[in-house]
């Protein structure tokens, strides 16, 4: 096994960058890779102007969260920015306030989803355009969907996030579900890990923006066997999760490297 000193430059690299972020405490890990979250969102045209929401519970907490202040933009949020919250949006440290989306809709997800430690809501371009579509359904027509199997909920109803109703009819319609499809709206996706939530985000966006494209040559879709989709889910997800995080520390190496602010 080569040291760190003799490694190839780019190997030195990503082992420099990954020693810095174990050195780094939880709560300080959490707020980094949340600033990456939003930072290359923005960067792919998945903000919505100042508003959207990505979340975390704060770790070793059930009843507060992180979130951005209202009017930070997506990407120019610092590790530092995000405030800590109760889960009735009583800002308990930083400076700022939570949009009130925010609140009615991750207040509630925290509140009622023990999976939910992380929450992602967007209106992504891809995923939004499915949305709007009578039949909403993502389909298994590429590998990108064999993530998913058992995991994505709709919710057929439209409400406005503006009313406080609209966490009832999130928690209804998600379930057990991870990942929610929201008719004419966009997505909300649920995780342990920022990491895991934001691939998740990412490789849905590249299953729909495929299925997308495909059905604009107004051909049929080629579906795959619902058989060969079970057959493979244990192994896809296994996969999908350690890509996953692989993809995010380099998402997080690059930022880092280019972009130092963040991490302050």
């Amino acid at each position: 096994m080569h040291s760190l000193s003799s490694a190839p430059f780019a190997v030195r690299d990503v082992r420099a960058y990954q020693d810095r972020y174990h050195d780094l405490d939880p709560e300080s890990r959490l707020r980094l890779d949340l600033a990456v979250a939003h930072r290359w969102a923005a960067r792919w045209g998945w903000s919505e102007g100042v508003v959207n929401h990505f979340t975390a519970m704060l770790p070793g907490h059930r009843d507060r969260f992180l979130a951005i202040p209202y009017g930070v933009h997506w990407s120019e949020v610092k590790a530092r920015d995000f405030v800590v919250l109760g889960l009735d949006g009583d800002v308990l440290e930083g400076d700022g306030e939570i949009e009130l989306t925010s609140l009615l809709i991750h207040g509630a997800m925290h509140r009622g989803l023990p999976h939910a430690n992380v929450i992602l809501h967007t209106h992504q371009p891809h995923i939004a355009a499915l949305t709007c579509l009578e039949d909403q359904s993502a389909e298994f027509c590429s590998q990108h969907m064999l993530h998913f199997p058992d995991r994505i909920a709709y919710m057929n109803t439209y409400g406005l996030a503006t009313k406080t109703s609209i966490g009832d009819l999130i928690l209804e319609a998600i379930g057990d579900k991870d990942i929610l499809l929201m008719a004419n709206h966009g997505i909300t996706v649920c995780g342990s890990t920022v990491h895991e939530a934001f691939d998740d985000l990412y490789t849905l966006d590249r299953a729909c923006q495929a299925q997308i494209l495909a059905l604009s040559t107004g051909r049929k879709l080629r579906v795959i066997d619902p058989a060969t989709v079970a057959s493979m889910k244990a192994d896809a997800r296994a996969k999908g999760i350690e890509e996953g995080e692989m993809h995010f520390r380099a998402l997080r190496r690059m930022l880092w490297r280019d972009e130092p602010d963040l991490a302050a």
